[in-house]
């Protein structure tokens, strides 16, 4: 038994990994090339294979629950990509990955001490060291969401084969640029029929970086709060954000402001409007106000702490009723003020933001945003942590032009974005659209990057993985390039094929205009299928982009 063993056992908690071949150093440049970065440090010039040694996760004493989750992925992406098992209690370390924050671990705290990169780490940041020839590895984060990006961006760096698995030697420090890293999961049957593939995605979306899940409690799909059903989506939203919070994930709930249930009050109705269903309620008619504000109150109290509350105004919602218009002024304001403060005094740490969707539709009012944002900006209410504005380039009302931005630039009040990924040029299968998502970062950048704090893409299938990937990482870096992200996930999710995974992804761009497009998706696909690992077949994504593939099959 190695001499720090007694001391192990006293003071930590930990994962055995056994590898299979001696540990080995070996020259730069064997296997594939780690994903580019933004950070301080980067790989070295000597990578640590490991094999017949055994690899420690070593946890603290008192490790938190997103500590103890993200040791538990990692063995179990370890285990099914290489076929290694976890070793048996008191078998000899060779090495320890020693992750947690200085608060949970001590030996974290010990390392940390002194060290410049570490303690300069902004929120959500973390900290990786593998250095050749030391036993021990770490991952340190500032906080938990740190820690499970560190762990993602580990697992993303590894190099996988069949019992064996190497480490590029680093020094990394990083920490994301924006504090809202968030995704909205559109709540739909065909989305939320397996709970557990959606608790393990929210869980790789952390490992991306994401630190915030968000939903919509669409009252229009049932009767009433004690519908069996309602009670269904509302025990099913607990769930996942039970999963979130186990991440180190902040919760969020988007909610249309005159949104009602499908029996509401037939007196209460709205005058018909663009992109409304006729059950919800106008906020000029006595009584409807206090109505909606206290249908709201219950679903936010049958949730968990909910830390952002989102009013949303338009697509869905609306009323084009003469005291409802221009609806962001006027039948908007109406119900949103006073559905804030109450949020606010029931849960004063939720942050609340007021959403512009859809408002420059010229049946709400065309550029009234503004005076509602003037407004705004002028009373400071209490309750008011920003404005969310939308990201979509190629919708006709919901799109920001220079000009709209630099109107909410002006106003200097924290900005968040909807992005749209899922609606614009949706299709079966996977979606990449390099062009696309350009233009979308193009925008978010135009936004002065001192008031930009993230957002909640709106991803409404599990065709848009590709695409949350894009933003969770423009979140973190607002800088980084679509194609290094496109070469990380083509490295992570097509392992030593990564270079003809990511040609694939290249053909099946929307933007991509080669003639022979269908005969090289079906050649690269068939390459693919003889060569990719076994581990990469096993996942979902892999079915997704075959879908995609049989949209460009050629006619024999």
């Amino acid at each position: 038994m190695p001499p720090y063993a007694k001391e192990e056992m006293d003071m930590t908690k930990t994962i055995m990994l056994s590898l299979h071949a001696a540990l080995l150093i070996l020259a730069a440049g064997a296997g594939a090339a780690a994903p580019q970065g933004q950070d301080s440090g980067g790989a070295q010039e000597e990578s640590i294979r490991i094999g017949s040694g055994e690899l420690a996760v070593v946890l603290g004493a008192d490790p938190s629950p997103a500590e103890k989750r993200a040791a538990e992925l990692l063995a179990e992406r370890i285990k099914d990509r290489t076929g290694v098992a976890t070793a048996q209690p008191g078998a000899e370390i060779r090495l320890r990955l020693v992750i947690g924050t200085a608060a949970t671990n001590e030996k974290i705290k010990a390392f940390a001490a002194g060290r410049k990169d570490i303690a300069s780490l902004g929120p959500d940041g973390y900290c990786i060291a593998a250095e050749a020839g030391k036993g021990d590895l770490y991952i340190v984060g500032q906080n938990d969401s740190g820690v499970v990006a560190g762990v993602g961006r580990l697992m993303r760096e590894l190099r996988y084969e069949q019992g064996r698995l190497e480490l590029p030697a680093m020094q990394i420090a990083d920490a994301p640029r924006m504090p809202n890293r968030g995704m909205y999961l559109w709540a739909r049957k065909h989305y939320f029929a397996q709970g557990d593939q959606v608790d393990r995605y929210i869980e790789e979306l952390a490992l991306w970086g994401c630190n915030g899940l968000a939903f919509w409690f669409e009252m229009g799909q049932v009767n009433s709060f004690d519908d069996p059903e309602a009670l269904q989506w509302l025990a099913m939203y607990r769930r996942f954000y039970a999963t979130a919070r186990r991440m180190g994930m902040k919760t969020g709930l988007l909610m249309v402001v005159n949104d009602a249930y499908k029996n509401s009050p037939k007196d209460l109705r709205i005058s018909p409007i663009i992109g409304c269903p006729n059950w919800y309620l106008c906020p000029s008619k006595p009584g409807s106000v206090e109505q909606m504000v206290a249908w709201q109150e219950q679903v936010f109290k049958a949730l968990p702490a909910i830390d952002i509350y989102n009013l949303f105004p338009a697509d869905p919602g609306g009323c084009s009723c003469p005291d409802c218009t221009p609806w962001p002024t006027h039948g908007f304001w109406r119900i949103a003020k006073p559905l804030a403060e109450r949020i606010h005094q029931i849960s004063p740490k939720t942050e609340i933001w007021v959403d512009t969707w859809h408002l420059n539709h010229p049946t709400f009012g065309g550029k009234d945003w503004k005076n509602l944002v003037a407004n705004l900006v002028k009373d400071r209410p209490q309750w008011l942590a920003g404005f969310e504005v939308g990201l979509a380039p190629h919708h006709r009302f919901a799109a920001m032009s220079a000009e709209d931005r630099k109107c909410y630039n002006d106003a200097n009040m924290p900005l968040m974005v909807f992005p749209d990924i899922s609606m614009w040029g949706n299709h079966p299968g996977m979606l990449v659209n390099k062009e696309y998502w350009k233009s979308l970062q193009a925008e978010l950048n135009d936004y002065s990057p001192d008031l930009m704090k993230g957002g909640w893409p709106y991803s409404e299938r599990w065709n848009t993985d590709i695409a949350n990937v894009v933003f969770l990482s423009f979140f973190w870096n607002s800088k980084k390039t679509v194609e290094t992200v496109l070469d990380e996930y083509a490295a992570f999710h097509f392992g030593p094929e990564a270079k003809t995974g990511r040609e694939l992804l290249d053909l099946l761009d929307d933007s991509c205009k080669d003639p022979q497009q269908p005969q090289k998706i079906e050649q690269t696909l068939a390459k693919l299928e003889g060569s990719v690992p076994e581990w990469a077949k096993r996942d979902w994504r892999w079915n997704e982009i075959k879908v995609s593939c049989s949209r460009f099959r050629v006619r024999k």
